[in-house]
């Protein structure tokens, strides 16, 4: 009995310390420096246990001393700082025709990144190249041994086990195996639908946002996500945020899905500009030069766009974030599609909370190493806990 109880005041003191560092670190995290004084009264810890813990994390190269605080008298204190360069995370976008690699570090910060054409085929030499261009962007220095892992967003239905992508219709994925890729990595790898990733990244960045639904514009559709308390909402079977099939015209254009009238028959961005890779640049170019044909596909655009958001603001009342490729396009006519929303008379205009992210320039790939990220932080990351540093 009493080897019993001294077990259980191992493991608790074991876990108390555990929480206490996560505390600490999350806390510097956040503010990026803080004097131990500061952190001891903000976290209400012994002085001894924040020795202790900070001494932890500067010999895992996660904290460091900083220049001396001028002072009226005693002794100057030093500032403990957070070395954001001290790990980083890897997220790879998979397209049908190309692969986004982007390195970032802890503060979301991009240190590196490609995109390269490479053509997806099911095979372990595609996966092979993957990895040879994250090793390539990652680089052969100091960076390439500290890397987290690699996220990869990829664009299909990821099970409610997260063994296998259910279906992934721009790759013509079904039931497909997600331990084919890991056998073919240098790092550990993490599979996350991307526009979940994407959401993700989002939210994450923003230290006042908790709440959103994310919605991204592709070449090739619309998808989405729907962010909760800064995590990725599930469902049942997680597939929340499919709102590219949300059906505005039953009787309307053949979406790839196989159905008919889904949003993305009409949201891609193929729709604007009739091309497989589109020239946003160039349709917008010719909109504002007063182009009749590129005006028109605008307005049909966005009356669909708007028909589809009118849906999810009466479904969700919170945040509607809109990023892509379309989101430096769309930041400057923002208003218009507010007023649009807006018209839906269930709808008020004192609640369109409806914003562009111009922020991320790659938001699935960065926000699949976010997600690496935030897994570290918070000591959740598979494979890896923070008493292993």
């Amino acid at each position: 009995m009493e080897a019993e109880l001294k077990e259980q005041q191992t493991f608790s003191n074991a876990s108390v310390r555990i929480i206490n560092r996560g505390r600490v670190l999350r806390l510097l995290f956040q503010e990026g420096s803080m004097t131990q004084l500061e952190i001891k009264n903000r976290l209400n810890l012994s002085g001894p246990t924040v020795t202790q813990i900070l001494q932890f994390f500067k010999e895992a190269g996660l904290l460091r001393e900083g220049d001396e605080i001028p002072s009226s008298g005693g002794r100057k204190p030093r500032p403990i700082e957070f070395c954001y360069r001290s790990f980083f995370a890897v997220g790879v976008e998979i397209r049908r025709h190309h692969v986004d690699v982007q390195v970032m570090d802890l503060k979301g910060k991009t240190e590196a990144g490609t995109v390269r054409r490479l053509v997806f085929e099911d095979s372990g030499a595609y996966w092979r190249q993957v990895n040879d261009i994250v090793r390539e962007t990652v680089g052969s220095g100091p960076r390439a041994g500290r890397v987290l892992g690699v996220g990869i967003a990829f664009p299909g239905e990821i099970s409610p086990k997260g063994n296998i992508v259910s279906r992934s219709t721009v790759l013509g994925l079904k039931n497909f195996p997600l331990d084919h890729i890991q056998k073919n990595f240098d790092y550990p790898v993490y599979v996350e639908y991307g526009a979940n990733a994407a959401g993700f990244g989002t939210v994450w960045r923003s230290r006042e946002l908790k709440d959103a639904v994310y919605v991204i514009v592709t070449n090739n559709g619309v998808a989405g996500s729907v962010i909760l308390n800064k995590e990725i909402y599930r469902g049942r079977y997680n597939k929340p945020g499919a709102f590219g099939h949300m059906v505005l015209n039953p009787e309307g254009r053949k979406c790839f899905c196989g159905g008919r009238g889904c949003w993305s028959a009409y949201g891609a961005l193929t729709c604007l500009t009739g091309e497989e890779d589109p020239d946003l640049e160039g349709f917008f170019k010719k909109l504002d030069r007063g182009d009749k044909g590129c005006a028109l596909r605008w307005k049909e655009y966005l009356e669909r766009f708007a028909q589809a958001l009118a849906n999810i603001r009466l479904s969700f009342d919170t945040e509607i974030i809109i990023g892509g490729k379309l989101a430096p396009y769309l930041a400057p006519r923002i208003d218009e599609l507010k007023k649009m929303v807006a018209a839906y008379p269930a709808l008020a205009e004192d609640c369109m909370d409806i914003w562009v992210d111009t922020e991320a320039d790659s938001p699935m790939a960065e926000g699949a190493a976010l997600m690496i990220v935030s897994s570290f932080l918070n000591d959740t990351l598979e494979g890896f806990h923070l008493e292993q540093l």
